[in-house]
């Protein structure tokens, strides 16, 4: 019975879309997930296992609370042409083509220096969970980041490195690293010993984050502690 099409009988926009044991989202960000339904509950399978209390099901109506609380009511649809939105182009990841590229000028430690930072993503995948419009989880995909530091003084290069989210394990909870990314660096100031600059590590799209400041000094020399 629950195989087909089903739009949100509030709203009226295609909600679902289920094929075999699979759950297809109509946005082109939200991966497909898993399903099943035993005894009186719908369980998706993504990052992590939810349940959905079923509160009525038939031919052409299912309803199920949602993770907010509240009783979602859907409807089956017969139009074929829905089934095109499930399955728009999707990308790798929401983050594939996002490159940030900066360059800081300044005066410091007795001359010139400038500090070059290159963040672009790897190939390395991580998923964060969110809820969509009907209160059900769904599981974004993210890219995780490189960023490429250069630094020189006075026209003389001093450091080069490139940064992974892994060399801050040291500082950041590993629950909190498995779902985050390293999502920038920044400059922060100079003085006339060594450049601070800010790693992020945190999570995709939201405010929430470690920082890490990186001491680079006048010889080339790179400190790290949590700010």
């Amino acid at each position: 019975m629950f195989q087909g099409i089903w739009l949100n009988d509030d709203e009226e926009y295609a909600s679902l879309y289920i094929r075999g044991d699979s759950m297809f989202f109509p946005d082109t960000t939200s991966l497909p997930m898993r399903f099943w339904i035993y005894k009186d509950s719908l369980y998706t399978e993504g990052r992590n296992i939810n349940r959905y209390k079923i509160t009525a099901q038939g031919e052409h109506v299912f309803k199920y609370i949602s993770q907010t609380g509240d009783e979602i009511r859907l409807v089956k649809s017969d139009d074929q042409s829905f089934v095109n939105i499930f399955f728009q182009p999707r990308p790798y990841a929401i983050n594939i083509f996002r490159t940030i590229n900066r360059d800081t000028i300044g005066e410091g430690m007795g001359m010139k220096y400038r500090c070059n930072m290159i963040i672009e993503p790897t190939s390395e995948r991580v998923v964060k969970s969110l809820l969509n419009d009907d209160g059900m989880e769904v599981d974004n995909m993210y890219l995780d980041n490189v960023a490429k530091v250069n630094v020189s003084i006075g026209g003389k290069h001093i450091y080069s490195h490139d940064f992974h989210k892994s060399e801050f394990n040291r500082f950041v909870p590993t629950e909190f690293m498995q779902h985050s990314i390293l999502r920038d660096v920044q400059y922060n100031k100079a003085d006339t010993g060594a450049v601070y600059l800010d790693a992020i590590i945190g999570f995709p799209d939201a405010s929430t984050s470690y920082v890490v400041e990186l001491k680079i000094s006048k010889n080339g020399k790179l400190t790290t502690r949590l700010r």
